[in-house]
């Protein structure tokens, strides 16, 4: 494990320097950078204003800091789960802060890595004032809403036969401020068309997005590899990965590396431009028993005026698995059986001078909780997005940019899943906050970053 200790080590003396934020951004998929490190995590369909344009001038740090995210960002968030109990009513805060380090000017080798706020796999955000996570992952008891009693006895069955899974929950806090290593991880391009990766990085989410894949602010552990030979393959990009998925409260890298022992998520994905119109990627995911394929395609319709561009995505789950079972003091437990299912998103995405945004619906499996194994299934925890989660969602998301470098950011949605449908984390959800790109602010006058 010497490069797991090179890695630690690297850390240690960056985390000084690991203090700031990640821009809530939308980004046109076909003109995100193709290669691994860069895109490390998604494409997003969370709108904000449009980031400055920075001085053509190399930047100051260029030669050794490729910084691809630095911002600050504060919202006020209010949802409700399925019978109307809230579940978030706070104010909250993010700050990212992501890039390389380069060992050489091209950037052929270097470290890689990205930190953020938020105590948990899928929240970046964290919580400050009023109440968040009251209801759903408490203790459950008959009193508890809107479970079922059916849920009830499953949540106890899976707290028995899933230990780890339940400490996981009960673990869960959002609040304050504490800022983490995320990702941390060796980027090597020993020959042009191929780049490996070895650490903690993020999930490829090809040209979909968080809704149908995992959360944006996500990791798994291990090590990847990309072959980026346009003229040579069918694809502009394949990548294979191999790693651990899991940890999910335990954020800070620095605190899971012996995660890079392990091995349950392998990952084959590729992504092609067609042209300057339209781009698509598809992977096969298997994850902890489950046989997952994704496709997504993005479509440029600026001929439209009234849409820039259309994205649409979609996932199927092929396979039934059997989450685990076992004796426990009432008797026999027996295996939850979970069949496969499928999902899709469609968003319109538009700019119009400083306001940008996106239009959407996506319908999200009830059973999409099974990749967090059994008591995560039996709560009905998702670990997609988590202002869609499961369910069927109309939503919106809007910016607009009140000066250099700060924008007005919000989002709705409201659920249109019945109880007989399954439990919805998102009945209906909102947020209002603001969110200050801290790296177009410093390259206003001169490109520093």
């Amino acid at each position: 494990m010497q490069l797991a200790r090179l890695l630690c080590a690297a850390a240690v003396a960056l985390a000084p320097q690991l203090c700031l934020a990640q821009q809530l951004a939308i980004r046109s998929a076909m003109d995100a950078p193709d290669s691994a490190a860069a895109t490390a995590g998604s494409v997003s369909v969370i709108a904000t204003a449009p980031a400055i344009k920075p001085a053509s001038d190399k930047p100051l740090f260029g030669r050794w800091l490729q910084l691809d995210a630095l911002s600050h960002s504060e919202r006020y968030r209010d949802s409700s789960v399925t019978g109307g109990t809230h579940l978030w009513s706070n104010t909250q805060q993010r700050s990212l802060i992501a890039g390389r380090f380069k060992f050489d000017e091209q950037g052929r080798y270097a470290i890689g890595f990205r930190a953020s706020s938020g105590r948990y796999f899928n929240w970046a955000f964290s919580s400050y004032t009023g109440e968040s996570l009251r209801p759903r992952f408490s203790a459950p008891s008959a009193a508890a809403k809107p479970y079922t009693q059916a849920e009830l006895l499953e949540i106890g069955q899976a707290s028995f036969v899933d230990p780890a899974g339940r400490a996981e929950i009960v673990a869960l806090k959002s609040g304050g401020w504490q800022f983490y290593l995320r990702e941390l991880y060796i980027s090597a391009t020993p020959v042009k068309p191929v780049t490996v990766e070895f650490g903690s990085f993020g999930i490829e989410h090809g040209y979909g997005s968080e809704i149908t894949t995992f959360d944006d602010d996500g990791y798994i552990a291990g090590e990847r590899i990309a072959v980026h030979s346009p003229k040579q393959l069918l694809f502009d990009e394949i990548q294979f990965t191999n790693a651990y998925f899991g940890d999910f409260a335990t954020a800070n890298f620095l605190d899971r590396g012996s995660s890079l022992k392990s091995s349950n998520y392998r990952q084959a994905s590729a992504k092609k431009k067609l042209n300057d119109r339209v781009a698509f990627s598809a992977d096969y995911t298997w994850l902890k028993g489950t046989d997952t394929l994704r496709e997504a395609v993005v479509v440029k319709t600026k001929e439209l005026r009234a849409i820039d561009s259309v994205r649409f995505e979609t996932y199927q789950r092929l396979n039934t698995v059997h989450l685990a079972g076992g004796l426990w003091p009432h008797g026999v437990v027996a295996p939850l059986r979970v069949k496969g299912g499928s999902g899709f998103a469609v968003a319109v995405n538009e700019k119009v001078g400083k306001l940008s945004g996106d239009l959407g619906y996506a319908e999200v499996d009830e059973d999409y909780s099974v990749y967090g194994g059994r008591y995560f299934h039996a709560t009905g925890f998702s670990l997609n997005g988590d202002t869609i989660a499961k369910g069927k969602h109309p939503f919106l998301h809007a910016a607009y940019q009140l000066a250099p470098g700060v924008s007005a950011v919000g989002y709705f949605t409201h659920g249109l899943t019945d109880k007989d449908q399954g439990f919805d984390m998102n009945r209906q959800g909102w947020t209002a906050g603001m969110s200050f790109d801290l790296k177009a602010m410093a390259n206003m006058e001169k490109r520093v970053f």
